[in-house]
């Protein structure tokens, strides 16, 4: 007959003197010692020589569990396989299958990832809400409920946006590691960004002329040290991405003939530019690098002051501060790039001349054949841009520079 947990639970772990075995069927039966102790075997001939395969022990192994396992070894035999190897391939397999972290670790090690302009920020996101809190579980293991819980905890904790950004970074860890057979589970594709959070809103949001004066008055009414106010307002002038001007060196820089070259490490688009700079930006610029002298850093910590660019996380740090003062409805940073767009379009500069200053690429023919960099328009179309700001700030006449 076959077996039963009421037949088996009688006998586990008690004095036994019955069948030293009882058959289930199929080759599947139950070794019993003396001590009642129960182990599960299969019983099957590989190349003409008879095998008897351990399955695992009752308790541990369940009868269901233990029929299972014998009709994978069933379905191996069919495929000319030795079932014992098979299990002990399986088993190795199990036994190196990676975790988050070691996936995380592997992709963040990518040389393709390292070039990523915000690779510290993703470095240090992945961290804090994956690795740190879930990065021992076995991705082979993982289901997409195990998945799900990981970004509906970021959402639930009030970032909703950031639990979706979250959601595309893994899945980028994860294909990585299956094109590379370090894993075979998909299970985390089959999430969509709505299940666990939502998509970025378009962005709408730019400074009108109240609010581009009061935030330029704003800036020294912080705690900010005196350069990193300047950093933000250099940010704002240029219309650039706040991580060019964090990583930027001085040898990026023409001072004089006022331009600078964002090599394509630095730029977003992996392409090299170059953006004309007004003549205000120039001397702030010449005012920090004169503050210091010998490093080559254009904007390094402030408190530290070594040669290395400042933590990404600060250029969050100063919008807030600087939000705080004004009191008006939320901004980001790069929210200075889409009213450095819109002004200079109510100013008459033209849209290609102030998709160079913003480092976009054009499209179309223009993409293909227009080579030339603008550097005299860029230039003309920031001293307006910078003379705009400035009336916006004082009302009529420029503002001096802060000290």
């Amino acid at each position: 007959m076959p077996l039963n947990d009421t037949k088996l639970r009688r006998i586990d772990g008690k004095p036994y003197d019955g069948p030293d075995e009882l058959p289930d069927g199929g080759g599947l039966s139950a070794r019993i010692s003396p001590k009642g102790l129960i182990t599960f075997q299969y019983r099957y001939r590989f190349n003409g020589k008879p095998v008897r395969l351990k399955l695992g022990t009752y308790g541990k192994l369940s009868i269901k569990e233990a029929r299972e396992a014998m009709e994978q070894c069933k379905k191996w035999l069919e495929e000319g396989k030795d079932p014992a190897v098979q299990r002990k391939l399986v088993k190795e397999q199990a036994a190196s299958s990676p975790s988050i972290s070691v996936l995380v670790d592997e992709w963040l090690e990518s040389p393709s990832v390292k070039e990523l302009v915000k690779y510290e920020y993703w470095t240090r996101m992945l961290k804090l809400h994956v690795t740190d809190k879930y990065g021992r579980m076995i991705v082979d293991d993982m289901d997409p409920t195990h998945w799900e819980k990981i970004f509906l905890s970021i959402s639930k904790a009030g970032s909703p946006v950031q639990a979706g950004n979250v959601l595309v970074k893994m899945k980028q860890v994860v294909r990585y590691a299956l094109r590379r057979k370090r894993i075979t589970s998909n299970a985390l594709m089959l999430l969509e960004l709505n299940d666990v959070g939502k998509r970025p809103e378009d962005g709408e949001r730019y400074l009108n002329d109240e609010e581009i004066g009061l935030f330029w008055n704003s800036v020294s009414k912080t705690k900010m040290a005196w350069q990193n106010q300047l950093m933000i307002k250099l940010i704002f002038l240029t219309g650039c991405r706040g991580v060019e001007l964090r990583l930027a060196r001085k040898v990026d820089f023409n001072l004089k003939e006022r331009y600078w070259v964002i090599p394509k490490e630095n730029s977003k688009t992996r392409k090299r530019f170059v953006r004309g700079i007004s003549r205000l930006a120039a001397e702030y610029l010449e005012q920090i690098f004169n503050l210091y002298p010998n490093l080559q850093i254009v904007f390094p910590p402030a408190k530290i002051q070594e040669d290395r660019p400042m933590a990404a996380s600060t250029l969050i740090s100063f919008a807030e501060q600087v939000e705080q003062i004004m009191g008006c409805p939320h901004w980001s940073n790069h929210d200075f790039r889409r009213t450095c767009k819109t002004k200079m379009a109510e100013m008459g500069v033209a849209p290609h001349v102030s998709e160079k200053i913003l480092g976009h690429k054009l499209t179309g023919m223009l993409a293909i054949y227009d080579q030339y960099d603008y550097i005299p328009e860029q230039q003309e179309a920031a001293d307006k841009w910078a003379e705009k700001i400035q009336l916006c700030a004082s009302g009529s006449s420029p503002l001096s520079l802060q000290n």
